[in-house]
């Protein structure tokens, strides 16, 4: 009997709990709905409200309403202030988007659980089991444009559009396809030609054109063009699209006098044709991601269930802003990102069932980020890539006692913004098939002509000396005198290394880190009569000597400069400071802080007038430190700029050089270097390994070899030495060495620990050996568009040039066979065309 009861309670028991969870579901359905509708109204308490409206600039430099802010959100418990920067100064669209997501969605679930009418779910959206998958209509059916290649259709309801090929009928949706059992709220945010994002104070908030009935769309042709009129009546953000038909394409366009804000919303990014030429999970084919030397995301039904996506500004984070750079702050420290790629070039593309398209960010290049989201994101089956425009910039600052505050650029970031979508197909619709395409819009449109000396030789790249501080005062540590350089390259000379260029850091008053912007030579490696022995030496044996010079980021302590006219300064108006980093844990040194230089005054008071002293040295070239690698604001109030200052800076800075010296090298090799410089060091040859990509991809070599000699880094330096061997030969970068002429344990206590081995005795002999094993290869490729880059096998790869050259590099721990030739475990082989 007892039995019995027991049983008889666990039935109702779980029948109970049966009813509870019914009852849940219905209401957070109910939730879902409301919080999707109203959730920029009701989700921020009233002192987030308060300090929303203090924290949006009106004046700048008036901090009485960021103190009044700071206060309330003192007595109401400020954030601990090692809080993750995301959580405080979201930088993505706020709490709204992933409540749309939800409320779109009945079930509030991310988990792919069956259907109850006999369907399953796919990437959010229920199909019928053992069915085809019923996919949406095409509506973009009024042809408004054609040329002599294209024709454009356009929704009229939406403003999205379609493009068609003449020749062969291909589409290209402006809103793809999608499973008929998308929900409503999803659909519309996928068939929206532009999404936008905003703040009132305290967050940022996604909206969509779709999204509400209180938006508006219109459009209308003007002669070759397409004007499309989109109102947030809700938001008071107007804005315009224009569409026009090229060779290549499709060219969109958003002129900065047709954004008009009227209400209290203040635009923070707009995200035009968020969904063009998406793909289903079903597709076959990948998103290229542009990050370091590219990455591929590809398609499969079979994947996690992302929470995020790719998000990256193009040529890095602006540094100005603490909260972009940082994933941990406090008034004590920051914690740096993890060590990730930056993008190199603005372009972008996805390529599904031989259609693809490859998009170049023109105008706002430099405010401009590159998302790419995997399926099942916000419950959509669709990979997608697309452009951010940015606006607005916010950032963190610490007032008193109150923690962070979220602040928010008062005025937008001005100019107009433009992509060109390049339309490929068939053979064409791969990553090769666009490096292709925008090697040629570089050539064709941006005047970019190939290096006439692309000789193959070895980068030697040799370190002064750098300053030590001691218990009193400070030490100069000599690594390489130019005596040293001299004996240096007449040791690699006599083990036949024939072909070097040179390059010499750290030759400047208290060497590396030390009297920078100002490049007065240092007198204790031999000072300028010595500096012009090691010139006429190095012209006597045929090798260009470049010095690296430092007009970006000088050390504090011992840089020449004016901190207050000279110096970028942050959202909070003080002086921005720089510093490195603990290896250990990215938390920052605090006692080794930089500036960044405003780059006018790095151009016009530094380098200007330094140029022709630079070049009575008798150098052949200058290393021009950063400008390859790093662009960034400055929020001064008496001189507001934004990153496009920096990019022409730079490029005059390059001009300059090329025009005064002779020639001028960079790192890392951001596009707006390409056909002015000689040559680029550091090249990137990886990816950042996010969770959601699958393999690195030579894209950015795809492009630039042959137009451009690049290395890779120091053959002393490598991490992984036989993958990084590889990887070089594999993505056809030339050989580097970085040298000193004494033990590199001299460089202990300084802030160059990262010279580990760079004895020029330890490695001279085996620099020679690898220089002679490769010289044939190089010799080959000097000068060749790479034309293909195929993957044969698991870690198996294939390098083709335009010469009919080809490199196989195998690495795998197994030997394998390609076309008859065997490739051993962790080597290459190539063939001449």
């Amino acid at each position: 009997m007892k039995r019995r009861n027991i049983g008889w309670k666990k039935l109702i028991l779980v029948m109970l709990l049966a009813v509870v969870l019914v009852s849940q579901s219905s209401a957070l359905s109910s939730i879902g709905d409301i919080y999707a509708e109203q959730a920029g109204d009701t989700a921020a308490s009233a002192v987030e409200n308060e300090q929303a409206e203090s924290a949006v600039e009106g004046d700048a430099g008036d901090q009485a309403a960021a103190d009044d802010a700071a206060s309330e959100q003192a007595d109401a418990g400020a954030t601990n202030s090692t809080e993750q920067v995301d959580a405080a100064a979201s930088d993505a669209a706020g709490g709204t988007e992933q409540a749309d997501a939800a409320a779109s969605d009945a079930t509030g679930s991310t988990e792919q659980a069956p259907a109850t009418d006999g369907s399953v779910a796919i990437g959010g959206a229920a199909v019928p089991v053992g069915g085809e998958v019923t996919l949406s209509k095409v509506t973009a059916t009024t042809e408004v444009l054609s040329n002599d290649k294209f024709k454009l259709f356009i929704d009229e309801a939406t403003g999205n559009v379609r493009v068609v090929s003449k020749q062969s009928g291909t589409e290209w949706l402006g809103a793809p396809q999608v499973p008929s059992t998308l929900p409503p709220n999803n659909k519309k945010f996928v068939d929206s030609p532009l999404h936008l994002r905003y703040t009132e104070g305290s967050d940022i908030t996604t909206t969509y054109s779709l999204k509400d009935s209180t938006t508006t769309t219109s459009y209308k042709v003007e002669g070759d063009q397409v004007v499309l009129d989109i109102n947030f009546g809700a938001e008071g953000i107007a804005v315009q699209m224009i569409y026009t038909l090229t060779d290549r394409g499709l060219q969109l366009d958003i002129p900065f006098e047709s954004i008009v804000e009227s209400g209290s919303a203040r635009l923070t990014s707009l995200e035009p044709l968020p969904f063009f030429n998406g793909a289903l999970e079903t597709d076959e084919g990948a998103m290229l991601i542009p990050d370091g030397s590219g990455a591929l995301l590809n398609f499969r039904t079979n994947h996690e269930q992302y929470l995020k996506g790719y998000s990256e500004y193009i040529y890095g984070n602006d540094t100005t802003f603490i909260s972009h750079t940082h994933d941990m702050l406090s008034a004590e420290g920051k914690r740096g990102n993890t060590i990730r790629e930056s993008i190199a070039l603005p372009v972008f593309g996805i390529y599904r069932n031989g259609v693809g398209s490859m998009t170049i960010v023109q105008d706002g290049q430099y405010e401009a980020k590159i998302n790419a989201n995997p399926a099942g994101i916000r419950a959509i089956p669709v990979y997608r890539s697309a452009v951010e425009f940015m606006y607005r910039k916010n950032d963190i600052i610490f007032i008193g006692n109150s923690g962070m505050i979220p602040y928010f650029q008062g005025t937008m970031i001005a100019g107009d913004r433009s992509a060109q979508y390049v339309l490929l197909e068939k053979e064409e619709a791969n990553y090769v098939g666009m490096a292709k395409a925008y090697r040629s819009y570089l050539q064709e449109e941006q005047g970019v002509t190939p290096v006439a000396d692309q000789a193959p030789n070895l980068s030697l790249k040799l370190f002064g000396g750098i300053l030590r501080e001691e218990i009193i005062g400070d030490t100069f540590i000599k690594l390489t005198t130019f005596k040293q350089a001299e004996e240096i390259i007449e040791s690699l000379k006599g083990l036949g290394v024939g072909n070097i260029v040179a390059t010499y850091e750290g030759w400047t008053k208290n060497g590396v880190y030390g009297a920078q912007p100002q490049h007065k030579v240092a007198r204790q490696l031999g000072g300028k009569s010595g500096l012009k022995k090691l010139t006429a030496f190095t012209e006597e044996q045929g090798v260009p000597l470049y010095l690296r010079a430092n007009y970006v980021k000088p050390f504090e302590a011992t840089g020449k400069y004016s901190e207050r006219k000279d110096a970028v300064r942050g959202m909070d108006r003080e002086l921005l400071v720089a510093t490195m980093y603990w290896p250990s844990d990215r938390w920052t040194k605090n006692y080794l802080t930089f500036h960044y230089l405003k780059p006018e005054q790095a151009l016009n008071k530094y380098l200007k007038k330094q140029v022709d002293d630079l070049a009575a040295l008798g150098i052949d070239g200058l290393q021009l430190q950063y400008m390859g690698e790093l662009i960034y604001s400055d929020e001064d109030k008496a001189s507001i700029t934004d990153r496009s200052v920096a990019a022409n800076a730079w490029i005059e800075s390059m001009r300059l050089v090329k025009e005064e010296v002779g020639s001028v090298a960079v790192e890392y090799g951001n596009a707006y270097a390409l056909g002015l410089v000689d040559r680029i060091e550091d090249v990137p040859l990886f990816h950042s390994n996010y969770i959601y990509t699958d393999e690195a991809v030579p894209f950015y070599q795809l492009v630039v070899h042959g137009l451009v000699p690049y290395y890779a880094g120091p053959i002393n330096l490598r991490e992984d030495a036989e993958v990084e061997y590889l990887k070089a030969i594999e993505y056809g970068a030339l050989p580097s060495a970085e040298l000193t002429g004494e033990l590199s344990s001299k460089l202990h206590r300084t802030a160059e620990t990262r010279l580990f081995s760079s004895y020029a005795g330890d490695w001279t002999a085996q620099i020679a050996e690898e220089y002679a094993e490769l010289l044939p290869l190089y010799d080959a490729i000097a000068g060749q568009q790479m034309t293909n880059h195929e993957y044969l096998a698991p870690k198996v790869f294939r390098t083709s040039y335009a010469n009919g050259t080809a490199v196989i590099v195998n690495y795998s721990n197994e030997a394998v066979t390609v076309d008859g030739v065997t490739v051993d475990s962790m080597n290459y082989t190539w063939s001449k065309g």
